[in-house]
């Protein structure tokens, strides 16, 4: 294994490049069950997936499908996808959208009402490349039984988060790529410094915990230049 990156990403195309790097690296080692998550709030997914799809176009030609989970997000992705010869289909076609032709999947940004549907389509898509971009799974709504919550989270349990990049307002980010550790940096007035390395992803408390031990008072001119480049896609 090669070691740890030294540096974050600084512009939108640094972090995608990664992240499609990331998504070769696990597709070469067996994975089969993905997810790449870039956590910005005002990130316009599609010219992310866009991305994500010339890889996969060039990986399996036209045996592959994307997937949407309403009929705007597959409209507008065929309007700006129309050098690209893949199927568009949406999570509510049920069998229709898993063709027994298609080699790999990519499913756009789903969210906790899709949880159930998105677990029937995986039962039907066996053991091909399923990859979740940008997926809100686990936002699960107010009310929901603990029996609902656990079945979720074993069902998100299934899959390797191959890429993740979420800035964390006043402290720093949490960034991995597959096949790395997950990493925590923190904000210092001149940039951005690497505090530790995980196996596993932290939970909140354990950053809580990381950040509590740090001392000093950390600038926002990095992270804010961060958040920036990822914004700009909204222009």
């Amino acid at each position: 294994m090669t070691a740890a990156p030294q540096t974050l990403p600084d512009t939108l195309e640094a972090a995608v490049a990664e992240m499609v790097a990331a998504l070769q690296a696990a597709l070469s080692a067996g994975c089969t069950r993905i997810i790449l998550d870039l956590r910005f709030p005002d990130l316009l997914v599609l010219p992310v997936a866009y991305e994500v799809a010339l890889f996969l176009s060039a990986a399996y030609g036209d045996r592959w499908q994307a997937l949407c989970t309403d009929a705007g997000t597959a409209a507008l992705a065929k309007r700006d996808w129309q050098n690209l010869t893949v199927s568009l289909r949406g999570v509510n076609e049920g069998r229709a959208a898993i063709r027994e032709s298609d080699r790999a999947f990519l499913l756009i940004s789903p969210s906790a009402t899709e949880s159930d549907r998105v677990e029937k389509l995986l039962d039907l898509v066996g053991d091909r490349p399923f990859v979740m971009l940008n997926p809100r799974l686990e936002n699960a709504e107010v009310g929901l039984g603990l029996t609902a919550r656990r079945l979720r989270e074993r069902f998100m349990s299934r899959f390797e988060v191959v890429y993740y990049l979420q800035p964390l307002e006043g402290k720093g980010a949490l960034h991995r790529v597959y096949p790395e550790n997950w990493e925590v940096w923190q904000q210092t007035p001149v940039g951005m410094d690497l505090l530790q390395t995980m196996p596993l992803r932290p939970s909140g408390d354990e950053l809580d915990r990381l950040f509590r031990q740090q001392t000093g008072a950390p600038a926002a001119s990095f992270l804010s230049r961060l958040q920036q480049f990822f914004n700009a896609l909204s222009r």
